[in-house]
């Protein structure tokens, strides 16, 4: 009666469960394994998408977007040139673009609003911003027509582009994994550069901060990052023992440079002024000149005890100035062509507390700052005569120093993590 109809029942409720525990079971398994599914091919469209955008970036065909870009007008504007090497157009251009500066370098005269040295004598520290906050700044460079923006690189492998007029960072560039080795301003388009430890380069708009290229071309840190005169070419070089060649607009390398003479890696590099010959320090003291058109090593001479922090050329192209830790030279490159290996520097100057970490000239090439452990000297390039000596200017290494226009101020960065500025 009632009794057999209650276990009747519960035999079919126990039925019903283990029924519908399989059929949970059985679609918990099919979620897990769509969500694998789903995992790799996510994965797959991240792969195929990257894969795209460097194939984009090398130029290969790709449809082009509806509405362009910041970065791909002013790539429009700038001549592309997807040829393998240094090609015969590209060394005609920077050929042509020599002439035209050498030519007016010999009639420029020197601006009746250069600051004067009494003006420079006179510089003290008028502001200090903590850019990177609690880390240490590294690196530095100042726009060359925009004197109120400066770019920084710190060791929170982030990139600041600074506004010194508002006091306030305009940009705060993520991307790099290791810390920031160099930073530069392109010098008439709105591109940001940036070396790092990570081995890569990147270019970023300055505007909106976009990064538009990562530069891969390299297997140790990057150290060392220059503009070409004509504007539309980069020159990287790196702790790998190479130094590479790209095509600014579309990010190609062009050539990496390798020579067997070279047996330590680069520590700095930058183009001579009319960019015909490219100027590189290693790790192991040496100073090394290269004709750009050939790749070929013209000069190599030992310029220091050891590692070249640092390389600046004067803008009228006679003098290259560098650091290292046994203090600071100045080099007449007439004298070098001539002297070669056995080069000798036209003036030296004594480490800054026992450090030598950069100089810079002005771009009048009237000024040669020096940064040392926690102080800058700035001296005259006719008498190289001191002119100031800024003997606290930072409570830790002074990491960058830079001109403003007609050498008014002076920006500088430090380990003490400040961004400073002087009048």
């Amino acid at each position: 009666g009632e009794w057999d109809t209650t276990v009747k029942e519960c035999f079919e409720l126990r039925r019903l469960l283990e029924q519908t525990r399989q059929e949970l079971s059985h679609t918990l398994y099919q979620h897990d394994a769509a969500c694998r599914v789903i995992a790799r091919v996510m994965k797959e469209r991240d792969e195929a998408r990257q894969l795209l955008a460097e194939a984009s970036a090398k130029g290969i065909a790709v449809a082009a977007a509806p509405s362009a870009t910041p970065a791909a007008a002013q790539s429009e504007a700038m001549e592309v040139d997807n040829e393998v090497g240094i090609t015969d157009s590209i060394k005609a251009k920077m050929t042509e673009r020599s002439t035209v500066l050498s030519k007016a370098r010999k009639k420029r005269e020197i601006s009746s609003t250069l600051a004067t040295e009494e003006e420079v004598s006179k510089f003290e520290e008028k502001s200090t911003h903590p850019a990177h906050l609690a880390n240490a700044i590294l690196t530095l460079d100042l726009h060359p027509s925009k004197p109120n923006l400066a770019l920084t690189g710190g060791a929170d492998n982030k990139v600041v582009l600074f506004d010194r007029e508002s006091g306030q960072a305009k940009l705060k560039l993520e991307g790099h994994t290791k810390k920031i080795s160099r930073v530069l301003f392109h010098p008439s388009k709105d591109f940001l550069f940036s070396a790092s430890a990570d081995k890569t380069v990147r270019i970023w708009e300055g505007e909106s901060g976009k990064c538009v290229h990562t530069l891969k071309d390299h297997s140790a840190e990057v150290t060392g990052v220059t503009v070409h005169a004509t504007g539309d070419y980069l020159v990287t070089a790196s702790a790998d023992k190479t130094w590479a060649f790209y095509d600014i607009a579309s990010g190609v390398c062009k050539k990496v440079v390798s020579d067997a003479a070279v047996t330590a890696g680069y520590s700095a590099a930058s183009f001579h002024p009319d960019g015909l010959i490219l100027g590189t320090g290693t790790s192991e003291k040496m100073c090394r000149v290269w004709d750009v058109k050939t790749q070929q090593n013209v000069v190599s001479f030992g310029a220091h005890a050891g590692a070249v922090s640092s390389l600046s050329f004067s803008e009228n192209g006679y003098y290259l100035s560098t650091t290292g830790p046994d203090g600071f030279k100045v080099w007449d490159l007439r004298k070098v062509a001539k002297q070669g290996q056995n080069a000798v520097p036209v003036k030296e100057f004594n480490a800054i507390g026992g450090e030598c970490n950069e100089a810079c000239f002005d771009l009048s090439g009237q000024y040669l700052a020096m940064a040392g452990a926690k102080a800058v000297q700035i001296v005259h390039t006719k008498t190289w005569g001191e002119v100031a000596y800024l003997s606290s200017a930072h409570s830790a290494s002074v990491t960058g120093v830079r001109f403003g226009p007609d050498a008014k101020f002076l920006a500088t960065t430090s380990k003490d993590r400040s961004l400073k500025f002087f009048a």
